[in-house]
């Protein structure tokens, strides 16, 4: 047994200094030689004191722990630099004498390495975390969401163009979010813009940057556009079926070559952005009307992919439901779950509202329920109106006979606030009504007064 505690103390990678009651040296392992540089031939017999003025180190916890008589851990600076955190422990003997002090240290800017070390493994291990859970977001378990979700895992390898389209909050975007982050281009940037904008000059500043001339002429100011912060990565294109013809041509023109020109630049100008494009709309019937470029649009149309709406995958809805419940446990400090009558209730509703609709229904459910359940009647009262608003359940009219004008202001006024009760966030407020997001902030503004 001595010969394999000898073993174990030699090959440990902390120091072992131990000294007598007196502070004399009388062991010291591999370890701490390496860390003291100390001459094990000149030191074993001598007293710790002798150390000090021979510049060992500055201060010694074996001195302290002898004339404090208990544990000390001191920060010692040693002569070849270094640092370390020594803990003395004493052992006592018959009487209540310090027969010896054994001292433990580590080398403080190894243990810092080391900790960095760690926390860079811990970034990386919650960055890949991270990617996972956004590769993961477009959830499946009805027999038409999985062949969705098959198709944009085959179709996320491939450097092509893709047209992800089906009804408002069907969860478009995220299934943008799947591509990226299931594709080799997860590592780069993910950027989106919405089109909705009527603004052309605007939309194609926003996209492909601007040159602005100097007023002595000599020099352009360069800023920068979506598609130079998506190099390398995906742009996605949300609402496109609004984009202006003008920004549909240069963006047919970068898809065709690779290349673009700033607004008011003449320089050609490279970036690899994947493009993923989104829509609510038909696009080919658009093309075919001339309401959109039928170039653009058979550039896009390469991958066409599909979104069923959530009431032609209601197998998807009981999952959906639960991962809904979850973030709102995370969000709310709270644990609820969702009983067997409530998902049949969420199963049978007809959702025009898709993935936007459940969620709000999922989170006004969870608001309303005191106790751990959230229970089907619950969830009745929400679908089908016994719950009101103070504007009634959901229409929205005028009060009286009154000019057209001041009609259609009300009208306005009524349906923004209702889908931002709704929506929550004028972006989705947007989207549901098809309107540019600067529209909707503005009538907010304008009748919050």
């Amino acid at each position: 047994m001595e010969n394999i505690y000898q073993t174990i103390v030699e090959n440990l990678g902390v120091e072992i200094f131990v000294s007598d009651g007196n502070g004399n040296v009388l062991f010291v392992n591999p370890a701490s030689i390496e860390i003291n540089e100390l001459d094990v031939g000149n030191v074993i017999g001598r007293n710790v004191r002798d150390l000090i003025k021979d510049g060992y180190f500055e201060e010694s916890s074996t001195l302290r722990v002898l004339k404090e008589r208990r544990p000390v851990s001191v920060l010692q600076h040693l002569k070849n630099d270094k640092k370390i955190i020594a803990t003395g422990t004493p052992i006592f003997g018959k009487g209540g004498r310090i027969d010896m002090v054994i001292t433990t240290s580590q080398d403080i800017d190894a243990v810092n390495e080391l900790l960095e070390t760690l926390e860079e493994k811990d970034q990386e291990i919650a960055r890949l975390k991270n990617e996972l859970s956004k590769a993961n977001d477009f959830e499946a378990s009805d027999p038409a969401s999985i062949k969705v979700k098959e198709t944009l895992e085959r179709v996320s390898a491939m450097d092509l163009p893709i047209l992800i389209y089906g009804e408002s909050g069907t969860g478009k975007h995220v299934a943008a979010r799947h591509v990226h982050y299931s594709g080799k281009r997860r590592d780069k940037p993910f950027v989106t813009v919405n089109c909705t904008s009527a603004d052309a000059d605007f939309l194609e500043r926003e996209i492909f940057g601007q040159e602005i001339e100097s007023e002595d002429g000599k020099t352009k100011h360069i800023r920068q556009g979506k598609l130079d912060q998506a190099n390398e990565g995906t742009l996605t294109l949300n609402n496109i079926s609004y984009m202006p013809m003008k920004v549909q041509t240069k963006l047919f023109e970068y898809i065709d070559k690779g290349t673009f020109k700033r607004a008011g630049g003449s320089r050609e100008v490279h970036s690899s952005a994947r493009i993923i494009a989104l829509t609510g709309m038909n696009l080919k019937e658009l093309s075919e009307s001339g309401l959109f470029s039928k170039a653009l649009y058979y550039k896009l149309a390469t991958v066409p992919v599909s979104i069923p709406p959530l009431r032609n995958r209601l197998k998807d809805i009981p999952f959906l439901a639960s991962q809904y419940v979850s973030r709102y446990n995370d969000k709310y400090k709270a644990r609820k779950i969702l009983n067997k009558d409530a998902l049949g209730k969420l199963a049978s509703h007809t959702w025009p509202g898709n993935l936007i609709e459940l969620d709000q229904t999922i989170e006004t459910a969870y608001l309303m329920t005191d106790g751990p359940v959230i229970r089907g009647e619950t969830i009745q009262d929400i679908l089908h109106g016994s719950i009101e608003t103070d504007e009634g359940k959901g229409s929205v009219y005028c009060e009286d006979i009154i000019p057209l004008k001041e009609a259609k202001s009300q009208l306005e006024e009524q349906l923004v606030k209702r889908a931002f009760e709704v929506y929550k966030t004028t972006y989705k407020t947007a989207e549901a009504l098809g309107v540019n997001q600067s529209t909707v902030s503005r009538i907010l503004n304008k009748y919050s007064e």
